[in-house]
């Protein structure tokens, strides 16, 4: 998506979004054409092929602002890890429940075995 806007200044400028296709020591790749980090970018995210990006772009194709970045294996990763906290903690509930009201004791590995197997059924939802 592109947007062009003219602050009033001579140089026009467009708002560029899209996902980083190939990134380089001079720039990025978004919607099949480069764009080049501008001497005067003062902030410059760490940006990887793949993520989302949304930037400010003059017309003679660099890269004067960013303003937005997303990574997107980041936040798959860190929803893995929520759905595995989450899968633990239903398996300490669960062998507490059942140590409290049958007398077996639950071991580590038990607890660990159950937590990956409500991980995996969660995860293949």
């Amino acid at each position: 998506m592109i947007k062009r806007i003219n602050n009033g200044v001579k140089a026009k400028t467009e708002v560029v979004a899209g996902t980083v296709q190939a990134v380089n020591d001079k720039g990025i790749k978004v919607n099949d054409r480069w764009y080049n980090f501008s001497r005067f970018l003062q902030e410059k995210p760490q940006i990887e092929a793949k993520d989302e990006v949304e930037f400010l772009a003059s017309d003679s194709g660099f890269i004067v602002k960013f303003l937005n970045v997303s990574n997107k294996e980041t936040e798959n990763q860190d929803e893995a890890e929520n759905l595995l906290l989450n899968a633990l903690r239903a398996a300490v509930k669960i062998s507490s429940l059942i140590e409290s009201e049958v007398s077996i004791k639950f071991s580590t590995n038990d607890i660990i075995k159950l937590a990956l197997t409500l991980f995996i059924q969660k995860s293949s939802l």
